[in-house]
């Protein structure tokens, strides 16, 4: 269950991030999160929507939504959630989003538009 207070404050950065989509609603977001399918990270000022996927040969945690303050992104909530990615035993992470990202995730190259970390 997500805690109300968490979600009260993560849920307008999320709707501001995904206007720059067409695959989820907020709706989709909420309901991932409550089912399991997908984890929510919240800072002071941003957050971070993962999910773990299970390829055959490859375990991956994916960012597929992130919304807020870029520094604090970048600097904190990214290394938690690398540490939290290898603790799963996964063997990346990848980080969908717009373009401009590749800017400001260092170690991380563009397969086709997606950002990936071997960790």
């Amino acid at each position: 269950m997500i805690d109300p207070e968490t979600w009260a404050t993560a849920k307008p950065m999320l709707e501001a991030a995904l206007e720059h989509q067409d695959t989820h609603s907020i709706i989709d977001v909420y309901r991932a999160i409550e089912e399991g399918a997908a984890q929510i990270w919240c800072a002071d000022k941003s957050c971070v929507v993962t999910e773990i996927l299970e390829h055959p040969k490859k375990r991956v945690a994916r960012i597929w939504l992130a919304a807020g303050n870029r520094f604090e992104l970048v600097t904190k909530m990214l290394p938690d959630i690398e540490n939290w990615a290898r603790e799963l035993g996964c063997d990346s992470v990848e980080v969908v989003g717009r373009r401009g990202w590749r800017r400001v995730l260092t170690g991380y190259t563009e397969p086709h538009t997606i950002l990936e970390k071997i960790l």
